[in-house]
């Protein structure tokens, strides 16, 4: 679905992320979310990875803010449009990360930036993050030396965000990990008015449904079995 390139920066990025802040309270939450959730059953069913993702989405404590600034400044970290967003810049032709005073030297068709946004149970004061209450009850399970937070609020924020989206790239990779939490996690979500809604907005659009049958499923063929196994799934039970 993207660039291989630019999944694997950002995937080694969140590895490196995540051995620094291995004794904070963070965990890895969004698209990389999602795929440690679910990509060893995904890989029983298909015998290949998951959908991988180009951002980085993390939750990071309040009460560790200052740590995790030191920590963004330490690794390259720089402020981008957003006040939760951070990014850095790797340059495909010199095959490196750069500053951004170099980057104005560089073709953009050769500059890769690697987005992190950052999610908070609240409001915080020294770095830009996104506060949302959800998280403050939110559990951190490892999955391959990972700090991944829990299925439930990982679903509630993806539906959430799925709601909220402009652009159709980015709402059909939420409709996708949506579907991809119920069917691979391996754990029950749970019954909610907002999994009902949300479940009913990706029924009503054949092109989302679609799109699922073809990048999860590999077959586009197989959007009526989509649309079964999301309606058994507010149906069941």
């Amino acid at each position: 679905m993207y660039d291989p390139l630019e999944t694997k920066l950002s995937f080694n990025c969140l590895k490196e992320l995540a051995e620094k802040c291995r004794e904070m309270k963070f965990g890895i939450i969004g698209g990389w979310g999602v795929f440690f959730h679910v990509n060893e059953n995904y890989r029983k069913a298909f015998g290949s990875d998951y959908l991988m993702s180009r951002d980085i989405d993390v939750f990071i404590h309040s009460r560790r803010e200052a740590e995790f600034e030191k920590i963004l400044k330490e690794s390259g970290y720089i402020k981008s449009g957003y006040f939760f967003r951070y990014k850095l810049l790797y340059d495909r032709e010199k095959k490196k990360f750069v500053s951004e005073k170099e980057s104005a030297r560089t073709p953009l068709f050769n500059l890769i930036e690697v987005f992190l946004d950052i999610f908070s149970e609240k409001k915080t004061k020294i770095i830009g993050s996104w506060d949302f209450e959800n998280l403050k009850k939110a559990g951190i399970k490892n999955i391959q030396h990972i700090p991944v937070v829990d299925v439930g609020t990982l679903f509630n924020m993806k539906c959430i965000s799925f709601f909220e989206r402009e652009k159709f790239d980015k709402e059909f990779k939420d409709a996708c990990d949506i579907y991809a939490l119920i069917v691979y996690s391996g754990e029950k979500i749970r019954k909610s008015e907002l999994l009902n809604k949300t479940i009913k907005k990706i029924l009503s659009r054949d092109d989302i449904c679609d799109f699922i049958a073809n990048h999860v499923l590999k077959d586009s063929l197989k959007s009526g079995l989509v649309k079964k196994i999301l309606r058994d799934a507010i149906n069941s039970g």
